[in-house]
């Protein structure tokens, strides 16, 4: 793969989106590689415990690559099909099913569809100098990639709406003010900090984790009455795992618990 990097550390796997001359935007080869790379990383038994998203360089995503919508290809070399569906939204429809948590680093702009993925992780931390950007109204176009479904539900009503409709830039800091965000790491230590954030997670019970964000997930369409009956299943699926014996053990014995993640 020449857009997207994998590195495994030990039960975390770093997702790196890369084409910084581009601040990564999301052109035909890298949401073609994303979407086998996040294929591979939903198959079970391969002990991954939680999946950080970043971008290499100075930008997390610039968004769409405007190429996808005018594409330029030889008549001799057949093209292959791109759309939302098959490869953008099919993505984070995958991502959101992963029975881990995902944390999305944005190091830098998130804009357009970057944005979204951007919010896309349960967790969401952000170097100071990263700015959030809804940059369809600027190029013509409506939102893609969940926007408008994420955004109102994460700031409100009255601040989604200005930032789909008027474009502007979103700091770091102020999307941690407004709760779009979890943390803000100073630009020098974003890597170190947002692997010890990813550690602590991978380090917890990751059967329960991955049934906390599916029900945080269903939770935006459920009625309270709905959700109450989804918890009592799911809870009786944790109470069967390993994790959820050790973590017993350990709160009776006055214990720290050390989770395997099954």
């Amino acid at each position: 793969m020449t857009h997207v990097d994998t590195e495994r550390t030990g039960s975390i796997l770093k997702v790196t989106l890369n084409d910084p001359a581009t601040l990564n935007s999301m052109g035909r080869d890298m949401i073609r590689e994303l979407r086998q790379v996040i294929q591979d990383a939903a198959k079970p038994g391969q002990g991954i415990r939680c999946l950080v998203l970043t971008g290499a360089g100075r930008g997390f995503c610039s968004g769409g690559n405007l190429g996808l919508m005018t594409p330029d290809q030889p008549d001799h070399e057949p093209m292959e099909q791109i759309t939302l569906g098959t490869h953008h939204h099919y993505v984070l429809k995958l991502m959101k099913s992963l029975p881990y948590p995902v944390l999305t680093a944005v190091n830098g702009p998130a804009a357009g569809v970057g944005f979204s993925f951007a919010l896309a992780g349960d967790l969401v931390v952000a170097s100071r100098s990263a700015y959030f950007l809804a940059a369809f109204r600027n190029i013509g176009v409506s939102p893609d990639g969940g926007l408008s479904w994420m955004l109102p539900k994460s700031i409100g009503w009255a601040r989604a709406k200005e930032l789909l409709l008027m474009g502007n830039r979103l700091p770091a800091d102020e999307a941690l003010e407004w709760g779009l965000i979890n943390r803000v790491f100073e630009y020098d230590t974003f890597t170190e900090d947002t692997m010890a954030f990813a550690e602590a997670l991978a380090a917890g019970p990751t059967v329960a984790l991955g049934v906390i964000r599916q029900l945080a997930w269903e939770s935006w369409e459920s009625t309270f009455a709905n959700q109450l009956d989804r918890e009592e299943i799911l809870q009786l699926e944790t109470f069967a795992s390993d994790d959820a014996r050790h973590g017993a053990r350990a709160l009776l014995n006055k214990e720290k618990p050390t989770f395997n993640g099954c």
